[in-house]
């Protein structure tokens, strides 16, 4: 929903009224159609709000109803008549008194004509009419006057065999909703007949709904409409109701379910798996929407009948659908739809996990069929295998004693599955040849990794890791990214379930684990993509404290910081790049421990430091923004201290904060930022080696003539930080003594400072901060100027609350006569403005005012600008703009005239 303001203040009422009551008069001839769904867009979400006083207000104040009459008046721009239906829809939705059915009884008495062009145009010339009527009919039929309406019309059967006709999918969709909303709203009591029974029954007898909407479900020669007919089930069975069930198991619709499943059409094959997920989740006797159903004994309870439905359900599934489907040798379509099968039956079973003692039975049936059908596919990949990496061997046993154990666990039965590889499809989605057993393994996949996460106990007493290696050691099967990437987003969660109370059960397969690891990470074929993978399955074995602490403490994790090492010389630059964003990442606040830990253990801030000097710009925007993470993490920052990282770094940042790619620019600034604001150790800017960050003329550079906006952007914010780090010194030790012990000035150390304390934002006056922000405040972006003025802002509100502070030695006309002229003299320190404008406030010292405190000068600035004018040029455009500029149609009509280049609606360019 769109956010808008609440409709509370006097100025916002105003202009939604003003758009209100402009509504039927929107001119004709408005090219952009998207100026009246903004309007539909502004309105609706006052009334979602549902707020009786201003519902009120717009029915009988406004009378928005005679509005929206007027919209539907003949001649009618159908663009306006179809903003007000759907507005009457939001009304009837919203209905703040909906026991008493307010706006609907008016509409029955005082408005027939809206009624009469909603029924009139649910077959209109225009889709977005159809639409819009079919909108405001699903809201409206949740009332009994309506529903006795529309049958009194005696058009209902007519309007809907259309509508499901429709060419338009929102049409098709918005009726089918229509026809949900009459579901839903159908009496639960069999002996109480009330208007929506009767509505359903019409439209059974007069157009046999059920046989309509199945044969658009076995429309061979349309997928379209065949897709159609599920969505409408789809829509009936996400209610989760009782109706929608009974509605399911009277009309039979699902009973075909196994043909749908197996259609041609990939479109059609998932969403029939969506409706069959959906029936297993809500319905409590699936078999009976199935066409299956086992009636349950007398002697059974209702709890007692509806768990055993379930079993049923699950038994029949596997036993014959299942089994059924893998038996098949035409295509592997077959197999991958046994495997979609599978899939959507693990959630159902994690809700009703006991089913008297029968949850955990198939579990291990589903979880065995799973990794059989992996290990068929793998093992008849024709693919190599790659030496270096782990690979599972041993023969998976389907568990149970049913009909599907007995047939999979046949000697010889697993090379069925080779002859469906080697058959060619002849047509459908499966002629595209060599693809289809990665999409099984992919289904396998994803089914595997959702039995990891709601069913881990039962996993972990599998091989489903050694199973998982061994897709991973077939290049064949990995060449596709997809299953690669399914392999490593699977493998964390497997291995995860192997560690119980603390301990690993088996370290042999984490060994394993790791070997394949370290083996992907050495193959040469491995690109960045892959790399980034790998990278992300090893982040993942972070976040655990076994397996992370193994890694950050064991060989293992030396193994692995000696192959990222290798890594980082790739002759692919964004190889090197996801190395160094991956050790940084690591110390990101929440981050796993054992990262940082097994970071610091192997020296990888080194490393990265390394690539600060990279011939490739991403890489080393990359390192600079790794150190900006590390050194937000405290552990981070006391690693750097201990090898004068941060010293180091900061006599690289002159030289890369004039890299000719202005990305590396952003990073400096960011990483400088960090370390005045995070860290307060500004000082390592100043006393790096050169004077780059304390020149005037540079930073004036970067903040208003850099080319890159952004880049303007950040040296703003440093500015801001360099003020926020002075102010903060300034009320700690003195800033200049700080500096020398940095510097360890020995000599200073034994001589006693007598001097008075140097003011600490003198290095913002010396950067010439205050003037660099007022002229970024007239800069030709937006943004730019927007972070100047929130920084100004701020400053002023500090200088405010500090004004006593400063300004007591001042005499109180102003003049600038100072108590203690020579004090002043000692602290004061000209300011050069030679870069001033003419026009602009000047920041420079006033030789008559010799001795004036810094801050009064620059307080005495802030107080001259209009910020009110400031903030009228950041302001955005709002975003219903155009909406609200209703006063002249000419301001809102675009227009060419015949002379060329004439009018409103020509583009900037000409």
């Amino acid at each position: 929903m769109t956010h808008v303001q609440s409709a509370t203040s006097e100025k916002t009422l105003e202009e939604l009224r003003r758009v209100v009551v402009n509504l039927p008069t929107m001119p004709k001839n408005i090219v952009d159609d998207t100026r009246h769904e903004k309007v539909l867009s502004y309105v609706s979400a006052f009334i979602a709000q549902a707020d009786p006083t201003l519902m009120h207000t717009m029915l009988r104040e406004w009378a928005i109803l005679d509005i929206l009459q007027a919209c539907m008046a003949q001649g009618q721009d159908h663009r306006v008549s179809c903003v007000a239906m759907r507005l009457l829809g939001f009304l009837l939705q919203y209905d703040t008194e909906p026991e008493s059915a307010c706006i609907w009884t008016l509409l029955q008495t005082k408005y027939p004509t809206i009624l009469t062009f909603m029924i009139e145009n649910t077959n209109g010339e225009e889709a977005l009419t159809r639409y819009s009527c079919w909108f405001a009919l699903e809201r409206a039929v949740k009332y009994d006057g309506a529903a006795q309406w529309l049958l009194v019309s005696g058009k209902v059967a007519g309007m809907v065999s259309g509508a499901l006709k429709d060419d338009s999918s929102y049409v098709l969709e918005a009726a089918c909703q229509f026809l949900v909303a009459i579901i839903e709203n159908r009496s639960i009591d069999p002996l109480h007949h009330t208007a929506h029974d009767t509505l359903m029954d019409t439209l059974l007898d007069s157009i046999s709904l059920y046989k309509l909407i199945h044969t658009m479900m076995t429309d061979q020669d349309s997928e379209r409409n065949r897709v159609a007919g599920l969505e409408f089930l789809w829509m009936v069975c996400s209610a989760k109701s009782d109706r929608g069930t009974a509605f399911m198991q009277h009309s039979q619709l699902f009973f075909t379910y196994m043909e749908l499943l197996m259609d041609d059409s990939r479109l059609v094959r998932s969403r029939a798996l969506d409706v069959l997920s959906l029936v297993l989740e809500s319905t409590t006797n699936p078999l009976s929407v199935l066409g299956k159903d086992v009636a349950p004994s007398d002697a059974m309870d209702a709890d007692v009948s509806e768990d055993q439905s379930q079993v049923d359900c699950f038994n029949h599934l596997l036993e014959s659908n299942v089994l059924s489907l893998i038996s098949l040798t035409d295509s592997l379509k077959a197999l991958h739809v046994a495997t979609s099968i599978i899939d959507v039956m693990i959630k159902p079973l994690s809700q009703s996990g006991e089913m008297h003692g029968s949850g955990a039975h198939f579990k291990d049936i589903i979880l065995s069929t799973i990794l059989w059908i992996i290990q068929a596919l793998q093992e008849s990949s024709a693919g190599d295998h790659d030496p270096n990496v782990f690979r599972h061997t041993e023969k998976i046993e389907v568990q149970g004693s049913g009909k599907l154990a007995k047939q999979l666990n046949q000697t010889g039965f697993q090379d069925l599955v080779k002859t469906q590889s080697r058959v060619k499809p002849s047509r459908g989605a499966a002629s595209r040849g060599g693809t289809l057993p990665k999409t099984v393994v992919l289904s396998a996949l994803k089914a595997l990794l959702t039995l990891s996460t709601l069913f881990p106990q039962v996993v972990e007493k599998s091989t489903a890791i050694g199973v998982v290696l061994s897709i991973l050691s077939d290049t064949k099967l990995c060449s596709d990214q997809r299953v690669f990437k399914a392999c490593l987003t699977t493998l964390p969660a497997v291995l995860k379930t192997k560690v119980h109370h603390g301990l690993l059960l088996d370290e042999q397969f984490f060994a394993g684990t790791m070997k394949t690891i370290l083996g992907l990470i050495k193959r040469p074929a491995s690109g960045s993509t892959s790399l980034r993978l790998i990278l992300t399955a090893i982040q993942e074995f972070f976040t655990d404290k076994i397996l992370g602490g193994i890694l950050a403490h064991e060989k293992v994790g030396q193994d692995l910081a000696n192959a990222l090492g290798m890594k980082l010389y790739d002759m692919e630059w964004d190889v090197r790049d996801n190395v160094v964003e991956f050790i940084g990442n690591l110390f990101l606040v929440g981050g796993p421990d054992h990262g940082v830990e097994w970071a610091l253990r192997n020296d990888q801030l080194e490393v990265i430091f390394q690539k600060l000097s990279d011939e490739e710009a991403y890489v080393r925007a990359a390192s600079i923004h790794a150190f900006e993470i590390i050194m937000r993490d405290p552990r981070g920052w006391n690693g750097m201290r201990e090898k004068n990282l941060e010293e180091r770094l900061s006599a690289q940042l002159p030289s890369l904060i004039r890299d000719s790619e202005a990305f590396v620019r952003r990073a400096v600034l960011e990483a400088m930022i960090c370390l005045v604001s995070e860290r307060e150790s500004g000082v390592i800017l100043m006393v790096n080696g050169t004077d780059l960050f304390v020149d005037a003329k540079f930073m004036s550079r970067l903040t208003l003539d850099d080319s890159d906006w952004e880049v303007r952007i950040r040296a703003c914010e440093f500015i801001a930080a360099v003020w926020e780090h002075c102010l903060a010194l300034d009320e700690k030790a003195d800033y200049r003594v700080r500096a020398a012990k940095r510097l360890k000035d020995s000599e200073s150390d034994h001589q006693e400072d007598t001097t008075p304390p140097r003011l600490s934002t003198w290095w913002f006056y010396d950067i010439k901060g205050g003037q660099i922000l007022v002229e970024a405040s007239r800069d030709s972006s937006r943004l730019v100027r927007l972070a100047s003025v929130e920084t100004l802002k701020k400053i002023k509100a500090s200088l405010d609350q500090r004004q006593e502070s400063f300004t007591r030695n001042v005499t109180a006309n102003g003049a600038g006569e100072v108590h203690d002229a020579a004090e002043d003299r000692q602290r004061k320190r000209p300011i050069d403005d030679g870069a001033g404008r003419e026009n602009s406030p000047s920041i420079s010292p006033d030789p008559n005012r010799t001795g004036q405190h810094p801050h009064a000068e620059f307080y005495a600035v802030l107080c001259g600008l209009n910020f009110e004018r400031l903030d009228a040029t950041t302001s955005v455009e709002q975003l219903y703009e155009e909406v609200l500029n209703v006063e002249r149609p000419e301001d809102v009509v675009m227009t060419e005239n015949e002379k060329a280049n004439d009018g409103n609606n020509v583009l900037d360019c000409y």
